[in-house]
């Protein structure tokens, strides 16, 4: 076997230096990221419209419980499909599973737009979180499989920036669409389907992970994941997925209704929730994509520590400090730096600590499972919010979640400077 056709590195390029091959798995990656993000934000943006049309008229008074229970539903479909997705990806390959979950998501977010009543949306929201769920751990295990150790670190931050790219597409295509033009919400679910053609035109340009490959003939099953080291780290790295994502559903997924909800006009509803959620991405999408380089330079501890101590303190000055829609959506670009970009832990850190033959199924269970926890706090944030006086006291009752997160990366290795595990 020649060096270039060595597992995890790849072909045609120096050590060290990026091929074509690496580039165009960042580029095919962040696009289906890209739409995972355009696929979750578009709920987060027209919740209110969309639940205004669906409900009757009867259940308005209670339409923030019903956004939680929506956003619940599309947490236990992420879940159920990254779990899903893991281990398809470690018995499959890399490759056919994405393509797979991409085809599914885009497919039920196009059918969300044909729907007349919120159960029926709700039960398509379940088979998109499905999709989005499968598809990021097999995104994640190859690129960080196929990228060289120089650039793993940095590629992994600019890969999960491209789900906040998503969501900045919704937020500025909501403010045309929906501000600017009058138009239903539906028409931002109709966009969900052009993936499928993204993937219809990229699939056999998709390459398989070398890495996978060779762990595929070694024999490891799913029972070594809970031996040794592994076990600690899952476990350690399960109750950080929890502090990030509980947070980030339970308090920040809020946001965009929150600065809604401090006008009464609803054509500027609309253009504070679009800005506030465009501003949110921006930021988040600096965040995300900072992370991994601070990462690279201060270490995966220190980095995501002192993203959990910005989050402690930006939630509750947004949420009980400002009382202006202005103030209000500017902050959000602070907030998403810090809410959101704590994200790219993720795709920075989790694959550093297993090995290859169980990284997908790893990594999806800490990334997706602690959704099913995520979604009791939706709930709980969407009921509050009906009974405290807003999205605002009842997010910042989360808040302290953030804390779980601190003390359990104690428990994680420092994997700064090692190569990948075989």
């Amino acid at each position: 076997m020649t060096p270039s056709a060595a597992p995890g590195r790849p072909a045609s390029a120096p050590p060290g230096r990026l091929s074509p091959r690496a580039w165009g798995v960042l580029a095919l990656t962040m696009m289906f990221w890209l739409a995972d993000g355009y696929d979750t934000f578009i709920l987060l943006v027209t919740g209110k419209p969309t639940l205004h049309e669906l409900l009757p008229a009867s259940a308005l008074p209670r339409l923030p419980t019903y956004l939680g229970y929506l956003i619940a539903i599309t947490l236990a479909g992420w879940a159920t499909g990254g779990i899903l997705g893991g281990i398809l990806g470690d018995r499959l390959g890399r490759r056919r599973t994405m393509v797979y979950s991409v085809v599914l998501y885009s497919v039920f977010t196009g059918l969300s737009a044909l729907t007349g009543t919120w159960w029926l949306f709700g039960i398509t929201r379940f088979f998109t979180g499905v999709g989005i769920g499968a598809e990021w751990g097999v995104g994640t295990s190859l690129l960080q499989e196929v990228w060289p150790q120089r650039w793993r670190t940095k590629g992994a931050g600019l890969l999960q920036s491209g789900f906040s790219v998503g969501g900045l597409l919704v937020s500025g295509l909501w403010v045309l669409v929906g501000s600017t033009y009058g138009l239903s919400w539906r028409w931002m679910y109709l966009f969900g389907i052009i993936p499928l053609g993204v993937v219809a035109l990229t699939r056999r340009h998709i390459p398989e992970s070398d890495r996978w490959v060779a762990a595929k003939r070694s024999g490891m099953g799913v029972l070594d994941l809970l031996r040794g080291p592994s076990r600690r780290n899952f476990a350690a790295a399960m109750l950080v997925s929890i502090a990030i994502t509980g947070g980030w559903w339970a308090v920040s997924s809020y946001l965009p209704t929150f600065v809604g909800g401090m006008v009464t006009d609803p054509r500027r509803t609309t253009f504070y929730t679009g800005w506030a959620a465009a501003l949110y991405n921006i930021g988040e999408i600096i965040g995300c994509v900072a992370l991994g380089f601070l990462s690279e330079a201060w270490g995966r501890k220190p980095t995501i520590q002192l993203y959990f101590v910005g989050c402690l303190i930006i939630v509750p000055v947004v949420f009980l400090g400002v009382h202006g829609a202005a103030a209000a959506t500017w902050l959000q670009l602070v907030a998403g730096f810090l809410t959101g970009g704590v994200y790219s832990w993720y795709t920075v850190h989790t694959p550093e600590l297993f090995p290859t033959a169980v990284r997908a199924r790893a990594i999806s269970a800490i990334f997706s499972g602690a959704r099913y926890l995520a979604m009791i706090g939706a709930v709980l944030t969407g009921t509050l919010a009906s009974s405290v006086g807003g999205f605002g006291r009842a997010a910042a009752l989360f808040t302290p979640i953030y804390l779980i997160g601190i003390v359990a990366v104690f428990f994680l290795p420092e994997t700064r400077g090692e190569p990948l595990p075989a």
